[in-house]
């Protein structure tokens, strides 16, 4: 399903609503493109009166689009930040999810996986706004991007950055990537020496708004659609436990206002150490925001925890947008804002907020596929808007399996209809296009879903 994400676009000291006055201008010295995880148009909407910093001069001063849609069908993270890297579709770019089974092998295979280095871009299929910058600049323009997860930086980054960093949770500290066109800079190790997440062992995380009511924003602080995040809990205040389990912490760790902290002081460092902005082209600097998912998907999108998150990713943005004003001077940096998806608020939540949302049992859905298919045949997973069938012997019709599965998929709760990637155009339009859009030769699933709005697929009942 299309989530409203909310998309800024702001020349510091330009009117970019005028076309001309930005075609007539000086290039910029920068571009900051900035993608903020899971934040939709719904979210800026509700609480723009709270957002003092960065997002909140990006609202007064910029030219906000609210009904903005990925126009395909599965918005999440790695396809979105493919999209929102190379203008192109995922039909395009290749990047269909954040994770997919192969076309014949059925291999589970990680977006950005490479057995050569670990990481890289050589999944995504098309040129990106940074290959654009080094290209048109003969490789002078300096490229960085930094995010909490590599599946932001790399493709914001492109095919050869000066820098493109995340952290890796299995070491718990922030790592550069090493594919061949790729740099990691002298400075970076010595950087990123307690930014790692052990930083946030003992570190405490209250509301950073103490003057404001959250319930009267967010509604309660407890609720029962919330998860109990080891060492963390579901309500406020909250401290990470100073002998929590390191496995515990590296994969917790992104959630915590410490990685937020983290994340904005290395990219002024890095702004610093790469002199972005202060050469004779114009550079770009990518920050990838993935806290607010993290939060997120662990307490819901419109709690008082994604509330706090939005309003730090505010105060952090307010300023860096202000020291590039006093190193680089007003009217010489083009900032875009965006997301690479949006959210909706958990169904138990939805009432609260005057809405309605679904929770439909995974389980109960491969039940229903598993149902109808012959002795040897399984569900290898399904994981929506994709449904994927386990390999299956030669000469077995792996379509009329898949056409099996649909129909009885169509039948159950929550799902409106369902069809093989070969029926996609009995989908009603704009559904044909948008799941056709999701389609790229060799990572197809077997049955895409279209499930009702504001749906919820969860593991267990």
């Amino acid at each position: 399903m299309r989530r409203p994400l909310g998309i800024f676009l702001w020349a510091l000291g330009l009117c970019v609503a005028s076309v001309p006055r930005i075609a007539d201008a000086a290039p910029p010295k920068l571009v900051v493109l900035v993608s903020v995880d899971q934040l939709s148009a719904h979210q800026v909407e509700r609480w723009a009166p709270l957002l003092q910093g960065g997002l909140g001069r990006l609202l007064r001063q910029g030219a906000f689009y609210p009904q903005a849609r990925y126009a395909y069908a599965n918005t999440e993270t790695a396809p979105g930040h493919a999209t929102l890297s190379t203008g192109a579709w995922p039909s395009s770019h290749g990047i269909v999810a954040n994770y997919w089974y192969a076309e014949g092998s059925g291999r589970e295979t990680y977006c950005y996986e490479d057995p050569r280095f670990g990481r890289s871009p050589a999944n995504l299929n098309a040129p990106t706004l940074a290959d654009a910058l080094r290209l048109a600049t003969a490789g002078r323009g300096k490229v960085v991007s930094i995010s909490l997860k590599d599946r932001a930086a790399i493709p914001m980054g492109g095919q050869r950055p000066d820098l493109a960093a995340w952290y890796d949770e299995p070491s718990g500290r922030m790592v550069a990537g090493a594919w061949p066109g790729t740099n990691k800079p002298a400075w970076f190790e010595g950087a990123v020496v307690g930014m790692g997440a052990d930083s946030a062992l003992g570190q405490p995380w209250d509301r950073s708004r103490p003057d404001l009511d959250y319930s009267a924003w967010a509604g309660p602080d407890d609720h029962p659609a919330e998860k109990d995040v080891p060492g963390l809990g579901r309500t406020f205040p909250r401290r990470m436990p100073e002998d929590m389990a390191q496995d515990v912490l590296r994969h917790i760790y992104p959630t915590h206002p410490k990685a937020l902290d983290n994340l904005f002081e290395l990219v002024k460092v890095a702004v610093d150490k790469e002199a972005l902005g202060r050469h004779e082209v114009p550079d770009l600097l990518a920050i990838g925001v993935t806290t607010t998912d993290y939060v997120g998907h662990w307490w819901g999108g419109y709690s008082h925890e994604a509330l706090d998150a939005l309003l730090r990713v505010d105060a952090h943005l307010g300023a860096l947008f202000d020291a590039l004003d006093r190193t680089l001077g007003r009217g010489r940096v083009l900032i875009v804002l965006s997301a690479d998806h949006g959210t909706t608020p958990t169904p138990e939540k939805a009432p609260l907020l005057g809405m309605s949302a679904l929770r439909v049992s995974k389980d109960r859905l491969m039940g229903a596929a598993q149902a109808v298919l012959p002795t040897g045949a399984r569900v290898q997973d399904i994981d929506a808007p994709a449904v994927y069938l386990a390999p299956t012997a030669p000469g077995v019709d792996r379509l009329a399996l898949a056409r099996k599965v649909a129909a009885a998929l169509t039948a159950e709760e929550g799902v409106v209809e369902a069809h093989a990637p070969a029926d996609v155009a009995r989908f009603p339009e704009p559904f044909a296009t948008f799941f056709a859009r999701s389609l790229f030769v060799g990572r197809r699933p077997d049955v895409q879903l279209r499930v009702v709005p504001h749906a919820y697929i969860s593991k267990v009942d």
